[in-house]
């Protein structure tokens, strides 16, 4: 009976001990993930290019620049029409300064940022590791799948799918989901590139689910990590100096 007890509590043991193992790796694999498309303490010149569904295309150059992970700015610098426009986030609060106006006005999140497939929120915050509990569904020869679900329902995406590298946690492709399971858009990371010493894609593709032909491409011209940027360019009364 002894012998019996002693297995039962092993069994018990051994199961609960490989649940936390689990948790801690996928947890482990989230972090690093998040630490390569890092948002965190950068500076970065980007190009983005917007393909509409009615087949115009419209291209955006502009300087990210971000404090910790509660503090976002983007400036446009091309093209001409809107260039000096400028988005701030503070926490989650938005806000887009235009210099046609000389006024800045707070926005949502979720909006469409340049009227592109990705929103404010995907290009001025990220926070896989807080905002999202994850488990591994798939193994691949090369690859993790990973299920992200929100702990907010004011989050952004619901649920999300994340193919990862095996070899050095680089993201492969994201799909973001509804609460109900129906798939909004895609992203791609493609093109690693080392910008002095730190790899990460240089190039994300942002597919729309329901528009095949709607897309947008964002690209890494120059990206810095660990800077120290000027604190004026995180306050609303900074915008438009």
């Amino acid at each position: 009976m002894r012998k019996i007890i002693v297995a039962v509590f092993l069994s018990i043991f051994f199961i609960f001990s490989y649940g936390f193992a689990a948790d801690k790796d996928v947890s482990e694999i989230v972090m690093k993930v998040e630490k390569i498309i890092s948002l965190e303490d950068i500076s970065a010149d980007q190009v983005m290019t917007v393909y509409r569904k009615d087949g115009t295309i419209r291209s955006y150059e502009m300087k990210s620049l971000t404090s910790g992970k509660d503090k976002s700015f983007v400036e446009l610098t091309a093209p001409p029409r809107e260039k000096g426009r400028q988005v701030l986030r503070l926490g989650d609060v938005v806000w887009s300064y235009m210099p046609s106006v000389k006024r800045s006005i707070r926005v949502s999140g979720r909006g469409s940022f340049m009227g592109g497939d990705f929103e404010n929120n995907d290009v001025l915050r990220l926070n896989l590791v807080g905002d999202y509990s994850s488990e591994i569904i798939e193994e691949l020869p090369d690859q993790y799948v990973l299920a992200l679900k929100g702990k907010d329902l004011s989050l952004s995406y619901a649920k999300i799918k994340l193919w990862v590298k095996k070899d050095d946690f680089q993201p492969v492709k994201q799909e973001y989901y509804t609460i109900s399971d129906k798939l909004i858009k895609s992203t791609i990371y493609e093109s690693i590139k080392d910008f002095n010493g730190f790899k990460r894609p240089s190039k994300l593709v942002m597919q729309s689910a329901m528009y095949p032909k709607q897309k947008t491409i964002l690209e890494m011209k120059k990206f810095k990590i660990g800077i120290k940027n000027p604190s004026k360019r995180f306050r609303r009364s900074g915008l438009g100096k």
